[in-house]
């Protein structure tokens, strides 16, 4: 490599480290607008899903019978089936990176996009009925009551962490919905235009969401292998 190599590559190598720095900032300062802008259901959705997931609770304590699995459903068992059996498998195998990536495949793929996102493409909002659905189920299945395993604390970070990704899915649901059908509320002109701009919000949040579902993947796989399983 000669002196004038030497001297050229950092500096093309640093604008290209500038543009993709200046690029996640705008990004995330695009993001932290939609929810400014849409604060009072962000708010709103985040105190409903909580709620729900309360009222899960309470109907089993009410209901004993409604709990059907409990804690015990973050590990499926074996014959279950479908993707009880492929995320069983990625577990039963001791390995973190594959039951992280296992899990973190079905959570975007399965649960945020196909069970609330493309919904919400066809019948505005859908997303956010299937959201507070699922807060619901989730305080049924994995309530406190009646559980016999120690560790429930441990299972409800992951909750936590899952539950805030698909609160923002729902939230993107919302979002979407808006523009579609209140285009000149947002700044467009035309309820088509006001559909790819929610499709625009939309891909915008799965980056929050994305981030979230990897946190939770990474802390769910740790745990279950290691301190619990």
């Amino acid at each position: 490599m000669t002196n004038s190599d030497r001297s050229t590559t950092p500096t093309t190598a640093r604008p290209g480290v500038r543009a993709a720095t200046g690029a996640m900032r705008r990004l995330a300062r695009d993001i932290v607008a939609i929810i400014r802008e849409h604060r009072r259901a962000f708010l709103v959705l985040n105190l409903a899903y909580v709620g729900m997931f309360g009222i899960g609770i309470l109907a089993t304590a009410l209901v004993p019978e409604l709990r059907p699995g409990g804690l015990g459903a973050l590990q499926a068992q074996p014959g279950t089936g479908g993707l009880g059996t492929v995320i069983g498998d990625a577990y039963r195998s001791g390995s973190i990176a594959i039951a992280a990536v296992v899990t973190f495949a079905v959570n975007l793929v399965s649960a945020s996009l196909l069970q609330t996102t493309v919904p919400s493409l066809v019948i505005p909002f859908l997303g956010v009925a299937a959201t507070l659905a699922r807060g619901l189920s989730w305080g049924v299945l994995f309530t406190p009551f009646g559980a016999e395993d120690p560790t429930f604390l441990v299972h409800w970070v992951t909750l936590a962490i899952e539950g805030a990704a698909y609160v923002v899915v729902g939230f993107a649901a919302w979002v979407h919905g808006r523009r579609f059908l209140q285009p000149q509320r947002h700044g467009f002109e035309t309820r088509r235009a006001g559909y790819v701009g929610g499709l625009v919000a939309t891909l915008k949040l799965y980056v929050l969401v994305i981030v979230l579902l990897i946190l939770g993947a990474l802390y769910e796989a740790v745990t279950v292998i290691h301190l619990i399983a």
